[in-house]
């Protein structure tokens, strides 16, 4: 992802009694509402910002210089990420879109990097989550190159029910609204080969529609974790 970074979901440490919470840093910063769709960009029309997701759900893209797009990550209410790589040519490349109505916050970076520096455990926090974030990257390129396509969309599947699961009697809650060309952007491959794995997870019980809005139910973690390996 070049020099962008993102944490979903981010929890960067703010222990009892280490002073300015998360939260409150952003809430005096620059506020601004984006409905479905909208391409997510700096409240004040100014690079080197740091963001905030109060609520919503966003998604990350990348344009490759291929002309395909890829999906990068899914971003959701407490994720932050940086637009400092504008001034180095790359932004322009990585897109946020909101995938539904999303509120967004967003300060300075040097406000940020200084929130970081004033607790070594805050910046501790924040390189961990950065080196998972990379540790994921690779995790990524090694799907691309070595696993057919059942094999990764089954390992997205179940990692969004590590990252978004809700357990449920019979399986596990996914609630994104992530489409099937969503999908196939984050693995690499065309809509209509997900729709064809998707089909055929269902046929097996692997998952379900659920009964409400575009979650999808995972069944059988297990069969799902045993195409990955």
């Amino acid at each position: 992802m070049d020099h962008f970074w993102s944490l979903p979901s981010s929890t960067v440490a703010s222990p009892a009694n280490s002073g300015q919470s998360i939260d409150a840093l952003f809430t005096e910063g620059a506020s601004r509402r984006y409905d479905h769709g909208a391409v997510i960009s700096d409240p004040e029309g100014r690079p080197e910002k740091t963001f905030y997701c109060a609520s919503g759900t966003l998604k990350v893209t990348k344009l490759l210089a291929s002309g395909r797009e890829i999906l990068i990550t899914i971003l959701q209410t407490g994720s932050l990420w940086s637009d400092r790589a504008v001034l180095n040519g790359y932004w322009r490349e990585v897109f946020i879109e909101a995938m539904e109505p999303s509120d967004i916050y967003a300060v300075d970076n040097a406000l940020f990097e200084a929130y970081l520096r004033e607790r070594p455990e805050r910046l501790t926090s924040f390189m961990q989550r950065i080196s998972e974030q990379v540790s994921d990257a690779l995790t990524l390129l090694d799907d691309f190159r070595g696993r057919d396509v059942a094999s990764r969309l089954a390992r997205v599947l179940v990692k969004f029910s590590q990252q978004y699961g809700v357990q449920t009697d019979s399986g596990v809650r996914i609630d994104l609204p992530v489409t099937h060309q969503d999908l196939a952007n984050m693995i690499g491959t065309a809509r209509e080969t997900v729709s064809r794995n998707m089909a055929r997870f269902r046929q097996k019980g692997y998952v379900r529609d659920a009964s409400t809005g575009q979650a999808l139910e995972l069944l059988d973690l297990g069969s799902l974790e045993a195409l990955i390996v």
